[in-house]
């Protein structure tokens, strides 16, 4: 069990630092992308661009923490008690489980900062006040199901590609830092790709302002391309693949490089 334990530590740590890294560095591209996803027709000010950036720092740690402790942690229990059949499904399941429970953890975050940067409410307290009144303490996580479908598939698409990219699972070597920075830009850049309509879907939802318009992940995907057409599924895509092409390459570049000076520490 110390091994669990150290594997667990050491993940929840590196992998904090890495989602802040994301975060602090990338949030501008965040904002304009959701503004676009969400048709918000505010004009955008540059003063304004960070708005929302408190509640994305606040959750950056305790998510990406989340992620990694609980990804590491399940692929530790898997390796050491359940044997999976390939290390391409050891990593879809722990990917799966650690998607689960980061999402609980960040939807909250994900509502408030949303609502933010279409302009809705101008500061973190506002926005908490105005959900609970509109909504009720149940409006943190509106859109919490969405969050999930969009997750489960991105992570275990990144997480499968990253991890065959870097080779230890699968009979290779592990690798200098400038290759998982290559490597987290390609699994994060295929995979933001082909999830983006999910993400769409996720962020309609959770700035609906208690209108009532999009009310689940289908309906809303299915009213978003028989009233707009197939392109708004893909609606920011660009800005999307770059995000988190970029944010890949800091994501598990920082993860990996924290980790390493751990394990010298140690």
């Amino acid at each position: 069990m110390a091994d669990l334990f150290n594997t667990f530590f050491t993940s929840l740590i590196a992998g904090g630092c890495a989602g802040c890294a994301v975060d602090l560095v990338l949030f501008p591209l965040d904002a304009i992308k959701t503004r676009l996803m969400a048709n918000a027709t505010a004009k955008l000010e540059l003063s304004k661009i960070y708005k929302g950036l408190s509640m994305a720092m606040a959750a950056s740690f305790p998510c990406a923490a989340t992620f990694w402790a609980s990804y590491c942690s399940m692929k530790w229990i898997l390796e050491n008690y359940a044997s999976p059949s390939s290390p391409t499904m050891l990593h879809f399941l722990s990917a799966i489980f650690g998607s689960a429970c980061t999402a609980c953890v960040r939807n909250p975050f994900e509502v408030v900062k949303s609502l933010m940067q279409v302009g809705a409410y101008k500061s973190v307290q506002s926005a908490s006040q105005g959900i609970l009144k509109t909504k009720g303490p149940s409006g943190f996580y509106v859109g919490l199901l969405s969050l999930i479908y969009r997750e489960i598939p991105f992570d275990a698409m990144q997480m499968i590609i990253y991890e065959y990219l870097k080779g230890s699972d699968y009979g290779g070597s592990e690798l200098s830092l400038y290759r998982h920075l290559i490597n987290g830009a390609v699994a994060g850049g295929f995979s933001a790709f082909v999830t983006t309509p999910i993400d769409v879907a996720k962020v309609r939802i959770q700035t609906d302002k208690g209108e009532g318009k999009y009310r689940s992940f289908l309906q809303t995907i299915k009213l978003i391309y028989k009233t707009e057409g197939l392109p708004a599924l893909w609606s920011s895509w660009k800005i999307r693949v770059i995000y988190i092409t970029v944010g890949g390459m800091m994501f598990f570049g920082t993860y990996e490089a924290v980790k390493a000076e751990m394990a010298i520490q140690v």
